[in-house]
């Protein structure tokens, strides 16, 4: 039950981040998938993405994890094709609000 209602969660975070302009979701069920597929992401393949770009962390005191989840949104919206992100500025301050919330959601 816990983890239905931390999906839906993400999901409407998922949902709020297209008052951003340049994001659309075509609807909520969309965004249900866009929050199950960036959860499994996050779950499988961003650690791999940050043991490669680790060098990159050190250099950039940790930033470069900015670049990775906004390649990580970008990579969905382009595999989602419900899923628009037609503005960069606007994935890129999406991309950062889905971490932190995600991160917070993750401890709750």
């Amino acid at each position: 039950m816990k983890l239905i209602i931390k999906w839906l969660i993400f999901a409407l975070i998922i949902m709020g981040t297209c008052y951003l302009p340049g994001i659309e979701v075509d609807g909520f069920w969309f965004a249900m998938l866009v929050a199950a597929v960036l959860t499994l992401i996050n779950i499988f393949i961003k650690p791999l993405l940050k043991l490669i770009a680790f060098p990159l962390n050190m250099l950039s005191f940790g930033l470069f994890n900015l670049v990775i989840n906004f390649g990580i949104l970008y990579a969905v919206s382009y595999f989602i094709p419900q899923y628009h992100i037609t503005n960069m500025l606007s994935c890129f301050i999406a991309s950062i609000a889905i971490a932190i919330s995600y991160v917070i959601i993750k401890k709750a």
